[in-house]
């Protein structure tokens, strides 16, 4: 069985899978293992044109990072 090579928008955090905004929905919030995936897929689409498909991830990505930050660490 060969294994398939993950492509750069699907790349592992530590052994776990990589997460897109659809995978999260408004209203849940985010667990430490997906907050850290957010942050790799952020910075792999961190120069995307704003209303592109990527570019509209990044935003909804960004905002979920930040929800999770502001409970996890306040300032």
């Amino acid at each position: 069985m060969s294994k398939k090579k993950l492509s750069p928008e699907k790349e592992q955090v530590q052994g776990t899978p990589s997460y897109t905004a659809d995978d999260y929905k408004l209203g849940i919030e985010l667990s430490e293992v997906q907050y850290k995936a957010a942050l790799k897929r952020i910075e792999s689409i961190f120069d995307s044109e704003p209303g592109t498909l990527e570019g509209k991830e990044l935003e909804k990505l960004i905002s979920f990072v930040e929800a999770y930050e502001d409970k996890h660490y306040p300032i």
